[in-house]
């Protein structure tokens, strides 16, 4: 055997011994250390035998006095034992030093350091382009004012409409935020740009392609080539079905998902700084107010989110003659193509020559179903249009009115419907006792509000509306601005309830400037009260009340009856379960596994001490007696359990 073949077949009995070793070593410890960690923890042990073998090895009878490697069969088993109990704590030794200077679960892994590297730099990268634009205009000198100061609104659009998909979407969400955000503020943000340069029509039919499975030519009869509309997340085309029925398809440009992922991470971050810098941002807490906005930008990107908003409104709608809404294709929809039905007409923001020519009549059928719209589906359906502006409302070439764009509804429960009825009640009668305490039900109001200031500015609110033919937009702005001021939360469903009633004030008035929604929530209010209160409503809901209060007291006899036994007999105990939950009793079942395992491991190396320092005990082939090498054992396994309680205590810290 060649020298060369030796060395090749050394190596390879390593490395098999490295790899048996690292995967043994995990089984003893038992932790969670990694294999790559325990495979260098390995590597290092086998080396350690190199300088071990120079040095035990004449002691041992390896090596003879000459240099040469002459063991009896007997000394190369002894020591063949010795080296492999040596292995094993060697590479617990070296685990236990690592995990002392560095535990598992602080360390990232190679692909997640890399992957951590990309990720700062892309971050960086991008905090870089922001920074510049904010400079060039202007946020960056009135942020430590905020939005006080005269030009912070004027910047603030400036910069949102430079800074790309994300800032534009959110600012769009911003605008319609009054219950978070000052009233000139939201006005600024309306005028965010809305339209955006068009994406290749081969980048569209690729999107369609990787969603669909098929080519739009092939999944419609006619696929536009020029887009109808380009907005900062998405562009619309027309097509035909191969039914012929005329459909939008609506398609999510490709990088807008990768960059709202990206620039999330970046305004958390911002909000946080913005925080420790500046009070305006505290007073507002504007990283719940980002994360909060953030969230509904994730969700908007989700096109199956609309199609499901799209059904319950139209659902909600359905007896409504005047009032449409586009029919949704769910089997071509996913969650960067959405198909609905196309609406032809002009928005309402265009339609003024068009209303004009209507006819008396038609325009009071419109603007009443309009009306019965937004009131019934808040007050009783639960289910609304939350952004009505006239931009989402379509006068249609049949004489319909069109509704448009479902990327968010307000959605309010039994409880929330009621609550707000009342609130709105209390506003149009001038009723500020009842409004105050329907405020208090429908809104998160803390327990440190001053309820007789809080009564006292909401009457004077309702004060300002009252004589009046029209109900003022600026009403539910400065109901906003009172419940920021009493540091009041409004659930996200109530303010899409009231920015709808808000909105839909201009579009009534262009369809019928004789009709009043203010007027209409007084006429109608009432009888929404009186159907959500109705005997027969109420019975419903006592019927239910009663029949769980009665499973309850049916139940109740019995148990006081064995608790009063059981308290006249001494036999009354409380048994409090301390590891009820899972991971408690995971945690307790690790800590005495530890414990045991160190109590061994003592009692390991006190034997092995002292059978180490015998002299009695028969002789091993002439090397050791049987009392050392069974004390040499012990002691090896008292360090392996006495490291690996270590190794755990690190870890769990």
């Amino acid at each position: 055997m060649t020298q060369t073949v030796l060395v090749i077949l050394l190596v390879i009995a390593a490395v098999v011994v490295t790899a048996a070793l690292a995967l043994s070593t995990r089984r003893v410890v038992g932790t969670k250390t990694s294999l790559a960690r325990t495979l260098v923890a390995s590597v290092l042990a086998v080396l350690s035998l190199w300088p071990l073998g120079a040095l035990f090895g004449p002691a041992l009878g390896l090596i003879d006095a000459a240099g040469e490697f002459t063991p009896s069969p007997a000394v190369l088993v002894v020591s063949g034992l010795l080296a492999l109990l040596w292995l094993h704590v060697a590479t617990v030794i070296v685990l236990t030093v690592l995990e002392a200077l560095a535990p598992t679960a602080s360390i990232p892994s190679l692909p997640q350091l890399l992957r951590g590297a990309y990720d700062r730099l892309r971050r960086a990268r991008r905090i870089g382009q922001l920074a510049r634009i904010m400079s060039s205009s202007g946020l960056t000198r009135v942020l430590r004012v905020g939005p006080a100061h005269q030009d912070f609104s004027d910047a603030l659009v400036e910069a949102i409409n430079r800074s790309g998909v994300t800032f534009v979407k959110l600012g769009q969400l911003m605008a319609t935020r009054h219950d978070l955000l000052p009233e000139h503020i939201t006005s600024a943000l309306a005028r965010l740009q809305t339209e955006a340069s068009p994406i290749p029509t081969a980048t569209v039919r690729e999107v369609i392609r990787s969603e669909l499975g098929q080519d739009p030519d092939t999944l419609f009869a006619e696929f536009s080539q020029e887009p109808l509309a380009a907005a900062s997340v998405a562009q619309i085309h027309t097509a035909t079905t191969h039914s012929g029925e005329r459909v939008v398809v609506k398609v999510q440009r490709p990088a807008a998902r990768g960059q709202v992922r990206d620039d999330i991470d970046v305004l958390h971050h911002a909000a946080i700084i913005a925080e420790e810098r500046f009070e305006w941002a505290k007073t507002m807490n504007l990283t719940s107010i980002v994360d909060e906005l953030m969230d509904s930008v994730r969700r908007e990107l989700d096109y199956r989110q609309e199609l499901s908003n799209t059904r319950a409104v139209e659902a909600a709608l359905g007896d409504l003659h005047y009032i449409g809404t586009p029919r949704p294709f769910p089997e071509l929809t996913t969650s960067r193509v959405l198909v609905v039905s196309r609406l032809d007409g002009v928005p309402l923001t265009e339609a003024e020559p068009r209303v004009a020519a209507l006819d008396w009549p038609t325009r009071e059928a419109l603007a009443q179903d309009l009306v019965t719209a937004l009131i019934e589906g808040i007050f009783v359906k639960g289910v609304f249009h939350s952004d009505l502006h006239p931009g989402n409302i379509m006068l249609l070439d049949d004489g319909r009115l069109g509704l448009l764009d479902f990327g968010s509804i307000g959605v309010l429960d039994s409880e929330a419907r009621q609550v707000l009825a009342t609130l709105l009640h209390g506003i149009v009668h001038d009723d500020a006792v009842t409004a105050t305490n329907a405020f208090v039900l429908a809104f998160d109001v803390p327990d440190s509000v001053d309820h007789a200031r809080l009564q006292r500015d909401i009457g004077r609110e309702i004060a300002l509306v009252q004589g009046r033919n029209e109900l003022d937009a600026g009403l539910f702005a400065r109901l906003f601005d009172l419940a920021r001021d009493h540091g009041v939360g409004i659930p996200a469903g109530v303010t899409a309830a009231f920015r709808s009633l808000a909105a839909v004030e201009s579009s009534l008035l262009l369809l019928n400037p004789r009709m009043s929604l203010l007027e209409a929530a007084r006429t109608r209010m009432g009888t929404i009260l009186r159907r959500q209160n109705s005997p027969g409503r109420v019975a419903t809901q006592a019927l239910g009340t009663s029949a769980i209060s009665a499973s309850v007291a049916r139940r109740l006899p019995m148990r006081v009856e064995e608790i009063t036994s059981a308290l006249t007999e001494g036999r009354l105990t409380i048994d409090a379960r301390p590891f009820a939950h899972s991971s408690d009793r995971v945690w307790m079942r690790g800590l005495l596994d530890d414990a045991i395992g160190a109590v061994l491991a003592v009692a390991a190396l006190i034997v092995s001490a002292m059978l180490i320092t015998s002299q009695a005990g028969p002789s091993v082939m002439g090397i050791m007696s049987l009392y050392e090498l069974a004390g040499i054992i012990l002691a090896f396994g008292g360090t392996v359990l006495a490291l690996r309680a270590v190794i755990r205590v690190f870890q769990r810290a």
